[in-house]
């Protein structure tokens, strides 16, 4: 993970920080949130960081956070959600979208 953090992962998903129980695959979750709002957005998210003074846009962080919680919920059967990427996610990294 680049942006994401097991702490950030953690709270999004109401999962004591002292628990490590799920630490790998939380940490597999973030990166898949990561990689799957890049290819959203159409560019690598280090360009959106840098356009940024370094720094992930607040509406991108909080839609990566929110898809690690969606998947860590469906992986683990907690929620009756469809298996698409919830439309909240989809309306913030359409601000950021680059179409080529």
């Amino acid at each position: 993970m680049n942006y994401l953090t097991l702490d950030m992962i953690k709270k999004q998903c109401v999962i004591d920080p002292d628990y490590h129980g799920d630490d790998e695959f939380l940490t597999m979750v973030g990166d898949t949130a990561e990689n799957m709002v890049e290819q959203l957005v159409n560019c690598p998210l280090d360009e959106i960081a840098a356009l940024n003074d370094g720094d992930m846009p607040a509406v991108l962080m909080h839609a990566m956070r929110m898809l690690a919680d969606y998947y860590y919920a469906v992986e683990r059967g907690s929620s009756d959600t469809e298996k698409e990427i919830p439309n909240a996610v989809m309306t913030m990294i359409k601000l950021y979208r680059k179409f080529t």
